[in-house]
């Protein structure tokens, strides 16, 4: 590319990401040259001013296609100490049956024409190379050809129907874009409006059920965070009018040896069991670091419908805690991804390490801290593995809590009561306890300061007064309701059902029980 080109690129890096920039350019391989539209990837890797080394979105022509595709990704990977971790995760994720993106290494050379016709060409390190999710992806991992795919968006990956927040980007649809989103919608809808007793049949009917459990099982062993920023995929089948979660920005994860951070670096080893749901601790403290940035002071703590009811439900809950301790047993093991991760540091070493002259051939790697990568990985792998094994205990006791939301329902009148329920053996104090009608807003109501004793039940009303008035707003199509902490950093317990007719109820089928269905009133 030219170096006025280059130059455009940096100057237009903070242009928001509807306004995507990009120019003309070669790209060229083993002597085979290709018309190529480019342009720098990625958000934060974009935009921090520390990252020099900058990703490409490198498209194709049609007729013309690198290796039959119509672009590819090379993610300059600059936090990640080593280059080891994504391509791992990825490598991981294939291994184990998931339909992800392939990963490979490449070297990366600019040519940068001067205006006086000579060439400045510049040794950029080593990038992986990241199979794009477009349409060629559909073909490779056996989708049907029309199959839908869709993209979440920025701040979302909730799985909520419309509409979404305002600091949320709307999601993307990547093919058939003129055809209605329809299938879409409704799967959003049965994810949020199905009923618990109703819920793993929908799944199974509509989801690729055991690609997403052992989607889930790999999230946990990774230690994935920051979920609603990775901008995974959906993929409806139109063969098997099934959906597939194909997952995103595996980096985006505790494991990652970040060379921001000091050379010597303690593996987070911890990271809470159910990620991305109302039980990670993370979720919220996320919304208080982001309330700060301009256009999202009202953000909500953001977290997965369909992760956090499979993991509630009992029978999806065990299919899942199954999976998990299968990849611990085999594929989640030192012995078994120690030598991948020695043979990935062997492959770079020639251009990561010190050289004779003390100097690494790749120009933006942290020598320091590329030395240690694969250490750090063989450390993250045995500490996380024993720290997931100890607490496989946790997994089984989900959901065992003394206070729980025992019914919902609506009176001859419309208005809707709750009942709450101590299943415990001790006294519990609501006062100061969050009951809300909208699951992503525990601050919604208050309750007033009262106890109730082992195997009590409190029946809140709305249109009531005094103790046992019902604060929390239910939406009449779309009901659902979570009881938090005093602090609004837990959640209790989560509720969906299907809209209720006045003089409905709905919830456990018996006291306390983990099984539900229609109930009669109060």
């Amino acid at each position: 590319m030219s170096q006025a080109d280059h130059d455009a690129l940096h100057a237009h890096i903070h242009d928001p990401p509807s306004r995507d920039f990009s120019v003309m350019g070669r790209f060229s391989l083993e002597g085979r040259a290709y018309t190529a539209e480019l342009s720098f990837r990625g958000r934060s890797s974009k935009t921090d001013p520390r990252i020099v080394k900058k990703s490409w979105d490198v498209r194709f022509d049609k007729k013309d296609r690198f290796e039959g595709k119509k672009n590819i990704e090379l993610l300059a990977a600059w936090k990640d100490s080593g280059y080891l971790t994504e391509k791992l995760w990825y490598d991981f994720a294939a291994s184990i049956g998931l339909r992800a993106s392939n990963a490979r290494y490449a070297h990366v050379k600019l040519h940068l024409v001067q205006p006086d016709g000579s060439v400045i060409t510049r040794y950029e390190g080593v990038f992986t190379e990241l199979e794009s999710v477009n349409k060629d992806f559909l073909e490779a991992h056996g989708f049907d050809d029309d199959s839908d795919l869709y993209r979440a968006g920025m701040h979302d990956g909730e799985l909520r129907p419309p509409p979404q927040e305002s600091y949320q980007e709307p999601w993307d649809k990547k093919t058939n874009e003129k055809a209605p989103w329809d299938e879409l919608w409704s799967f959003l809808d049965g994810i949020n409006r199905t009923p618990p007793h109703a819920f793993p049949a929908f799944v199974e009917e509509n989801l690729e059920l055991e690609d997403y459990l052992t989607w889930l099982a790999m999230e946990t062993l990774i230690s994935h965070d920051l979920q609603g920023d990775t901008r995974s995929y959906l993929v409806y089948d139109r063969k098997t009018e099934k959906w597939t979660h194909v997952p995103w920005d595996l980096n985006n994860a505790l494991s990652l040896y970040n060379r921001t951070n000091a050379v010597i670096q303690g593996v987070k080893k911890s990271h809470p069991l159910f990620s991305f749901t109302p039980y990670d601790p993370k979720v919220y403290e996320l919304r208080a670091e982001r309330r700060v940035f301009e256009g999202m002071e009202d953000m909500k703590p953001g977290w997965s419908t369909l992760s956090t009811r499979i993991y509630d439900d009992p029978g999806l809950r065990a299919r899942y805690a199954a999976r998990l301790r299968q990849l611990l047993d085999t594929w989640f093991t030192e012995e078994n991804l120690g030598p991948r991760i020695d043979a990935m540091h062997a492959l770079l070493a020639p251009y990561i390490l010190p050289g004779p002259d003390g100097k690494a051939r790749d120009p933006y790697v942290s020598t320091e801290h590329a030395a240690r990568s694969s250490e750090y990985l063989h450390r993250f792998v045995r500490e996380r593995r024993a720290w997931l094994l100890e607490h496989l205990k946790d997994i089984e006791s989900h959901g065992q809590g003394a206070l729980v939301i025992d019914r919902v329902g609506r009176d001859a009148s419309g208005a809707f009561w709750v009942q709450l329920y101590n299943r415990g053996s001790a006294p519990v104090a609501l006062g100061g306890l969050m009951l809300t009608g909208h699951t992503r807003l525990p601050e919604q109501w208050t309750l007033p300061a009262s106890t109730l004793e082992p195997g009590q039940v409190i029946t809140l009303r709305q249109g009531a007064v005094g103790a046992q008035a019902l604060g929390a707003t239910l939406d009449l199509q779309a009901p659902e309701l979570a009881l938090y902490s005093a602090d609004g950093l837990m959640a209790l317990d989560v509720l969906w059902l299907a809209p209720l007719e006045p003089g409905e109820a709905y919830g456990r089928k018996s006291r306390g029980a983990e099984s539900f269905g229609p109930q009669t009133g109060p």
